[in-house]
């Protein structure tokens, strides 16, 4: 079983394929098709959502935090304890959410395919910004593709609804928010099962470990970005994983004096932060890796386990 919040729904599935994304699950289970396929390899961004969880601040605070990422490369048993946030539950009481508004009001729409993917971004650099510069507009949309519109008005979109903080309905229900979380955050080793196929949830290093011995032709689940692409792109039934994402020893940032210890299930957002602070000299480069949905989603140790001869990682 795996619980999460669909916006502000509560949702407990027990019997879902573990190989249907969250692309999929948005579209046919939950009858929201706002999110579109495009590319369903994580290139395009059409499909992007935002997920909120839980997460310690520096002084050891729960906060929310949003983050974009690609639905199509997600497996669905990786929303368990969190929120998810797709371009229908923007609009709040009949008015559209600023970044909607203003994705109208600059004309950054043409034929409109890629136009939820670009709100869902916009969406989360309002979030995770008090006031986003061009750059970080730049960098919020990199993993966005438009064939048609052209970049400048979608540009001029998010310049007049992210360069200052504008409060919503999700800043109004924060605070309950947080607390709903908390209320579903796992607390034992979850399991999606069909029947078929399934998939675990461990929160312990050593869990992960007794569930590795007792299935040993299990694949290990972190981000997904690669592994998603034999069900998405090669068609493959994947019978058995391991979803390493609630393991918070294999999550963290540790400094030292002389070194930086990264666990591999970190996403690549929090290691290039990490190495972005402690060597300045690798900040231009980091950016240039994949896409920020991707390394919201993607972990360092998958980008050096799966041993891809165009990992980013391994020549760093």
């Amino acid at each position: 079983m795996i619980q999460f919040l669909l916006n502000q729904e509560l949702k407990t599935e027990r019997s879902l394929d573990p190989n249907m994304t969250v692309l999929t699950y948005l579209r046919e289970q939950a009858h929201k098709p706002g999110t579109k396929e495009g590319c369903a390899s994580g290139d395009c961004g059409a499909c992007t959502v935002v997920v909120g969880e839980l997460h310690s601040d520096a002084d050891g605070q729960q906060q929310l935090r949003y983050r974009s990422v690609n639905s199509c490369l997600t497996f669905v048993a990786s929303l368990h304890g969190k929120q998810l946030i797709s371009v229908e539950d923007l609009k709040h009481q009949g008015q559209l959410h600023s970044v909607q508004k203003a994705m109208v009001e600059c004309h950054g729409s043409q034929c409109g395919f890629c136009t939820p993917g670009f709100v869902m971004s916009l969406f989360a650099l309002q979030k995770n910004s008090s006031g986003a510069n061009a750059h970080q507009a730049h960098e919020a949309l990199a993993g966005n593709l438009c064939r048609c519109t052209g970049y400048r008005p979608i540009l001029a979109a998010a310049e007049q609804s992210c360069s200052q903080r504008v409060p919503d309905q999700f800043d109004q229900r924060q605070a309950q928010t947080i607390e709903r979380l908390r209320a579903i955050t796992p607390s034992q080793t979850g399991e999606l099962n069909d029947g078929e196929k399934h998939c675990l949830i461990p929160l312990t290093v050593a869990d992960l470990a007794d569930l590795y011995q007792a299935n040993p032709q299990a694949r290990l689940l972190a981000g997904g970005t690669d592994l998603a692409l034999e069900v998405t792109q090669f068609h493959k039934a994947l019978p058995a994983m391991i979803y390493v994402g609630h393991i918070a020893e294999m999550k963290r940032v540790e400094r030292f004096d002389d070194r930086l210890e990264i666990g591999a299930a970190t996403p690549l957002t929090d290691c290039y932060a990490a190495l972005n602070a402690q060597y300045p000299d690798f900040g231009e480069l980091l950016q240039r890796f994949a896409s920020l949905q991707i390394r919201n989603q993607g972990t360092l140790g998958g980008n050096i386990g799966n041993a891809s001869p165009i990992g980013d990682s391994p020549p760093l």
